[in-house]
């Protein structure tokens, strides 16, 4: 064997050596430098998370992880906090009615929880939706809360919902079948059955409906449809 082989065959073996010996020392630092946060908060986006009372003296906000409204006092020039209170799976949006009564839409739990503010802030009523609700507001005189939801849902079929303009069966596999809702609620009468009664279905050849939007004078609702390409 020559001198400079006989060199590099000894160095490649030193070097073999020095990995075997330190490999534990790498193992550690490879599994440090892979390993995630203590914890992960996977929630879906929000569309509408916050709002502020009529009079301006409450701010509302959904606590998404941990399924809550907060709300805080607005009166001192600082937000300072006042409570929360459950709601449901994966709040995203938000709307006062009033200053005493505030709705809020549950993404994972399909519904719309209504929050009374007078005295202790509780859900006084629990609405059940479509599939996946995202956003909600009110327009119209008297106003009516429209909710976006997708064109699907247990809650479509209901018995309670036979007499419901465009409620029933979605036809998720028939062609030509608008595959967004929109949820309309007249909050002065929300219904009798369990999970309340809308006015109608509204359907829109769009996916994934999202945000809404109510022009000036009340009397239009604009609805988004989300990665959808559609105007």
């Amino acid at each position: 064997m020559k001198f400079s082989t006989l060199r590099i065959f000894i160095a490649v073996v030193a070097l073999a050596v020095l990995v075997w010996a330190n490999r534990g020392h790498l193992v550690n630092r490879v599994s440090a430098s892979s390993a995630g946060p203590a914890f992960v908060a996977f929630e879906s986006g929000h569309v509408r998370p916050l709002a502020t009372s009529p009079d301006g003296n409450t701010l509302f906000a959904v606590n998404t992880p941990n399924g809550t409204l907060e709300m805080f006092d607005l009166t001192s020039g600082t937000p300072v906090f006042k409570g929360r209170v459950p709601v449901g799976l994966e709040p995203v949006a938000v709307a006062a009615r009033t200053n005493s009564e505030v709705w809020v839409v549950n993404h994972l739990s399909d519904s719309v929880r209504i929050v009374g503010l007078d005295g202790t802030p509780h859900v006084t009523l629990t609405l059940l939706v479509g599939d996946e609700p995202r956003d909600i507001v009110f327009a119209g005189d008297p106003a009516k809360a429209f909710i976006t939801t997708a064109h699907r849902g247990q809650q479509r079929t209901d018995p309670s919902l036979a007499n419901v303009p465009g409620a029933g069966d979605p036809k998720l596999t028939t062609p030509g079948i608008p595959r967004a809702d929109v949820w309309i609620f007249d909050p002065a009468n929300t219904g009798n059955s369990m999970g309340g009664t809308p006015l109608r279905i509204m359907s829109f050849f769009t996916d994934t409906p999202r945000a809404l939007a109510v022009s000036p004078d009340k009397n239009t609702v604009y609805v988004a449809g989300f990665k959808t390409g559609n105007l």
